[in-house]
């Protein structure tokens, strides 16, 4: 006989991981994301950051920072799976 219940499936949101949990590690990456853009435009736009290079290397830093620790996650949890 077969089994006519539908399966409901409850979508994660972003700041969650795949099971739902609420995950940090997103969070922290969105917002060094957002930081980044944010020195990016101020090192463009505002004639005094514009002219070193230090705005440079603070966006660069805000842009690792978000990716890479999650690639870092991803790789650790790949390697060694939860039991």
């Amino acid at each position: 006989m077969e089994d006519n219940n539908p399966v409901i499936v409850e979508k994660v949101g972003y700041l969650e991981d795949d099971q739902g949990n609420p995950s940090s590690m997103r969070m922290m990456s969105a917002i060094a994301l957002l930081a980044s853009l944010i020195f990016g435009l101020l090192t463009i736009l505002h004639p005094v950051a514009s002219e070193g290079v230090n705005g440079l290397y603070i966006t660069i830093s805000f842009l690792l920072a978000a990716f890479a620790p999650k690639a870092l996650q991803k790789f650790a949890e790949s390697k060694f799976p939860p039991k």
